[in-house]
């Protein structure tokens, strides 16, 4: 962040079990752990869901619904009949006898609901309690053992030859009251099923047990059970363990879990079958293997969503398919990969959640012709701060590379992000460049094929603004994502991948001082001599502002672009200098969107070197809180026309065209100028050089609200690169 501000510090979840507070330099960085962490399962209801719902009865009773009513609710075209409860019925009691006793005696010893329940709610057991039995009996389902119905409630209903009957007048009263009474499905007894808790809706009986269909057990909302504190409940186990739960048998070995679809369900809402993605196999399992696995008490479960949700963008800018491959790299070294086919002059997206959950994981994009690739990240971090993140991919590794930008101020937590892609071990070494106070440097191992995290405050201490240089025994790929609560109430994040060599000239093609706007340059001068370095401010009608910055050696400079050219501009800036540097732009701000929507956060970028006559843009979206914008910079004496070409997914290329005045700054709405609810890239082509940038401005979620920003790329490549990326919570 920048020295003029003081703001928050929060540490960015970048593996499943969090940030690791670290004691020596040396240790200073964690290799993320795939195999680390939590899974949350919320879930709702208790056993099967068939049938009658006994919390549903429990609370339809409590306002005064009668046990008939209820009856035919969950029981769908049933009749309400007489038997006589005089009847003889063989019982296996708890301690293995067969005893025979009437009916009504039988009833007496059952033992499902406790005394106190509403007499409605009994009344309704009872009925149907005497009618299961008379189907267990039409069924013969023990006959064969010699007993009509058993004691357990797991098979038949839980009975105690030993009850006391004295303790339960009104389960008597209720046996009594509805003497006689069962419901019939033309003619005959209905296989009564209940359970505890249908969890918000009953079930189909073939959508649980299989079989034949049966008319009178369908499966309907249940609104009554979700007043019962037993309605929801949760699970939260440590991935490790459910990891090893599942490969201690060949049928459901996995590995590591990469990702978990639970997609395949009853109309009820529970869980038909799970997919499991792992590091060695993939594997379709029951909804009931994997609900015992976890300990859950129904089928009807799913996992906490995560806090981030991160995304591939992929423009294929040629005029054939492209063979795109997704690598996926974890903490731990295990890697997956995802192939898909993106058609000619179009986007495609990939929910990286898909495929790993709950993970910290960078990427590698390939593809057989050139293309653009982008990321995207939307978060709420700590369930606190909410934002989102984009950046460009790297198109090779590197040994060195370089970051203007960085604080460890309160409420601000910045992190550098690793990938060593590679087949062997790294030795790496960060250079921090602190303002006011110069170098200091910490060791870092990166084993091969790995991702690896660092915490900048657990390495240079609290309270420093600081430009970093990472430096590899071998090619590698750094990006330093930051999360931050600015001014204590705009909260969000910023990520850049890092530049491989410093530069005499910088370039910024987006810029603003408005109200609730604050702009920033961040100088880095990684070189051992003083330098100087010249800014050009470009506003919007072609007025330019003219500035000079003295950045002292191995430090890093911070300006405050709203102090430099007043209020209310939108501004560009060209940055030049005799020495190299390293130039980046973060914007911190409360944006008042087009449709009325406030968005706060902030982003960055690092500055391009060159003006450029392409650009493109993989990532972009016009659907409802997004405001898309381009900027461009037109730092030459001639005007600029652009010609724009936009991608939909799924849909036919636009093109617009646009004219922008010499030395200028011009700003084209995307969300007017390509159409709404639009996912897309963009191709813009100038006949002089420029420069452009994609500001994004959104409410994601319906409440995280943030902005991005990307400084795109110039030329397609058939190879990209992110070591940043995170999946959990």
């Amino acid at each position: 962040m920048c020295a003029l501000v003081a703001v928050i510090g929060v540490v960015l979840v970048l593996g499943c079990a969090g940030p690791i507070a670290l004691n020596s330099a040396s240790a200073a960085a964690t290799s993320g752990g795939a195999a680390g962490g939590t899974i949350v399962f919320n879930g709702t209801g208790r056993a099967h869901g068939v049938g009658m719902c006994m919390d549903g009865v429990h609370y339809r009773s409590l306002a005064g619904q009668d046990y008939h009513a209820i009856l035919n609710y969950y029981y769908t075209g049933v009749t309400l009949s007489k038997t006589d409860d005089s009847r003889p019925i063989r019982v296996k009691g708890r301690d293995g006898q067969i005893r025979t006793w009437t009916m009504h005696d039988y009833l007496y010893h059952l033992q499902e609901e406790p005394n106190d329940s509403p007499m409605e709610e009994l009344k309704c057991l009872y009925v149907a309690a005497r009618t299961y039995a008379l189907s267990c009996i039409a069924r013969n389902k023990h006959t064969a053992q010699g007993f009509d119905v058993c004691s357990s409630g797991e098979c038949c209903q839980a009975c105690d030859e030993n009850k006391n009957f004295a303790a339960y007048p009104n389960n008597n009263k209720a046996v009594d009251d509805t003497a006689g009474e069962i419901i019939t499905y033309n003619g005959q007894p209905i296989t009564a099923a209940y359970c505890g808790s249908c969890g918000g809706h009953t079930e189909n009986n073939e959508d649980v047990w299989s079989g034949t269909p049966i008319p009178y057990l369908r499966g309907k909302p249940d609104d009554f059970c979700k007043n019962s504190p037993r309605f929801a409940w949760k699970i939260t186990m440590a991935k490790s363990d459910l990891e090893a739960k599942l490969n201690s048998n060949p049928d459901t070995t996995v590995g590591v879990i990469y990702g978990i679809d639970l997609s395949d369900r009853t109309p009820g809402g529970r869980v038909r079958k799970a997919r499991i993605t792992g590091s060695s196999a993939t594997r379709t399992i029951s909804g009931g293997t994997l609900q015992s696995l976890i300990g859950g008490q129904s089928t009807k479960f799913d996992q906490a969503a995560c806090n981030f949700d991160e995304y591939l963008l992929v423009q294929n800018p040629g005029s054939g398919a492209a063979a795109v491959t997704f690598t996926f790299i974890f903490g731990d070294g295990n890697t997956s990969e995802q192939k898909v086919s993106v058609p000619a002059n179009s986007r495609y997206t990939m929910l990286v959640n898909d495929y790993a959950q709950f993970q910290e994981v960078s990427a590698k994009v390939s593809s057989d012709v050139p293309i653009i690739a982008e990321r995207s990240m939307y978060f709420n971090y700590r369930s606190v701060w909410n934002g989102g993140t984009d950046a460009v991919g790297a198109t090779t590794t590197h040994k060195d590379w370089y970051f203007a930008e960085g604080t460890t101020r309160p409420n601000f937590d910045a992190y550098i992000t690793m990938q060593n892609p590679g087949g062997q071990a790294a030795a790496a070494t960060l250079d921090y460049m602190i303002e006011g106070s110069g170098l200091k440097s910490f060791p870092v191992n990166l084993p091969a094929s790995c991702r690896v995290t660092v915490h900048v405050a657990d390495q240079i201490g609290a309270y420093k603004d600081f430009s970093v240089k990472v430096s590899s025994s071998s090619p590698i790929v750094a990006e330093r994502p930051m999360y931050f609560n600015y001014h204590g109430k705009w909260d969000g994040g910023h990520d850049v991948v890092g530049i491989n060599n410093p530069s005499k000239s910088f370039y910024f093609a987006e810029g603003a001082t408005y109200p609730n706007f604050e702009e920033y340059l961040c100088l880095q001068n990684p070189g051992a001599q003083d330098i100087t370095v010249n800014a050009t401010y470009m506003l919007n009608g072609g007025e330019t502002v003219d500035k000079s910055y003295a950045v002292p050696a191995n430090q890093r400079k911070t300006v405050s672009v709203n102090n430099e050219v007043g209020v209310n501009r939108d501004v560009s800036v060209a940055l030049t200098s005799s020495g190299d540097f390293v130039a980046e732009r973060p914007m911190y701000f409360n944006y008042s969107g087009k449709k009325g929507l406030s968005y706060t956060g902030g982003h960055d970028v690092i500055g391009v070197t060159q003006p450029a006559k392409q650009f493109n843009f993989a990532e972009g979206y016009t659907g409802p809180g997004f405001d898309q914008w381009l900027c461009i910079q037109n730092p030459n004496d001639t005007p600029a026309t652009l010609d724009i070409t936009y991608l939909p997914q799924g849909g036919a290329p636009k093109k617009t065209s646009h004219v922008i005045a010499p030395k200028s700054r011009g700003t084209v709405f995307v969300n007017e100028d390509a159409g709404e609810n639009l996912a897309l890239s963009t191709s813009i082509t100038s006949d002089v050089p420029v420069v452009v940038e994609r500001p994004m401005y959104f409410v994601y979620k319906g409440s995280w609200t943030g902005g991005h920003d990307s400084s795109g790329a110039s030329t397609a490549m058939k190879t990209w690169y992110f070591a940043e990326g995170y999946t959990g919570n």
